[in-house]
């Protein structure tokens, strides 16, 4: 006899999950972060918050609000693809199936695990869940509906950006996440591996999603505005589409290196696209007056990515 919905949920163990926030600086921003994360309606045990060059008074702060929970503190910038391969590895020690990453420029809205697990529980194999986002600066406004990545040429892009926040494009399956804020399948992620830590930040969130699709796991996008990011504001350009030295350098670098180590004629194909399209693309972000500077970067970023430089490189601020 099939048991009725309701009976076969009952009885089914409920989801483990945890969120994560990978935090450097901006104090501001990731209380504001952490508290969205406690309004959950469904529970979110542990929350685990990698905190990266914060002051002492900062760190009373973060204590306060992290009491309970597991805060990881840093004196230096490990960068976001080491943070979260930290917070991952202490995530499945502790026995989690999924894990909310969140960056602590985004806020999530409260039912946003329990509508991501709702999605996850109708569709197979899903490494990774990501909601609609809106920026936060004007929710009106879709920042991400999906994402296309373009397998022959390696340029990642997000879909829906601009569109009307009240009526997002459906949920689907996609190419790839940025993972400002991403519903992570632990299983996936022991099978797939974790971030590129040589990249350190920028691009290490598609590198994945591409092996992950590699190895048959999906990419689902969730047709539901559940998180609000401040655009740029882990970089400290609040709301800014331009590029600062620091962006400029790994968005230039991490793209190429991506491309160089693809194999046959993708590693041709990829490659042009990035010293042509994608670079011609981040021209359009920089300031007329930080060409100097940022247009210098962006060159240094590709003269390592060519050479394999990797890791993380020294800025002024």
């Amino acid at each position: 006899m099939t048991q009725e919905p309701s009976v076969a949920n009952a009885q089914r163990s409920p989801a483990r999950v945890g969120a994560l926030v990978v935090a450097w600086r901006s104090l501001g921003l990731t209380l504001d972060t952490l508290q969205s994360i406690r309004q959950s309606t469904f529970p979110v045990e542990p929350i685990i918050c990698v905190a990266q060059e914060y002051s002492r008074e900062d760190l009373g702060a973060l204590k306060r609000c992290m009491v309970g929970q597991h805060l990881m503190i840093e004196d230096r910038n490990l960068g976001f693809a080491m943070s979260v391969n930290l917070g991952m590895e202490y995530a499945i020690e502790c026995g989690l199936d999924w894990v909310l990453l969140v960056n602590n420029d985004a806020t999530i809205d409260p039912d946003c695990v329990a509508r991501c697990l709702m999605e996850a529980e109708h569709s197979g194999r899903i490494a990774l869940l990501a909601p609609a986002v809106a920026y936060a600066h004007n929710p009106s406004k879709l920042w991400y509906a999906g994402g296309t990545y373009i397998d022959l040429l390696g340029i990642a892009w997000n879909r829906g950006r601009f569109l009307n926040a009240l009526g997002p494009p459906v949920s689907s399956d996609c190419d790839h996440a940025p993972a400002c804020c991403v519903l992570i399948s632990t299983k996936a992620w022991r099978e797939v591996g974790p971030f590129r830590e040589d990249f350190f930040m920028y691009y290490e969130d598609t590198d994945w999603c591409v092996r992950a699709r590699e190895r048959g796991w999906r990419i689902r996008y969730v047709g539901s505005v559940l998180c609000q990011h401040v655009m740029a504001g882990s970089s400290g350009q609040h709301g800014s589409r331009y590029l600062s030295e620091r962006t400029g350098y790994y968005l230039s670098r991490n793209p190429l290196r991506h491309a160089l180590e693809s194999s046959g004629i993708r590693r041709l194909t990829r490659t042009l696209a990035m010293l042509t399209i994608w670079n011609a693309y981040n021209l359009t972000r920089i300031r007329p007056a930080d060409w100097s500077s940022v247009g210098r970067s962006c060159l240094a970023g590709l003269r390592d990515g060519w050479t394999g430089r990797m890791g993380p490189r020294r800025f002024n601020s």
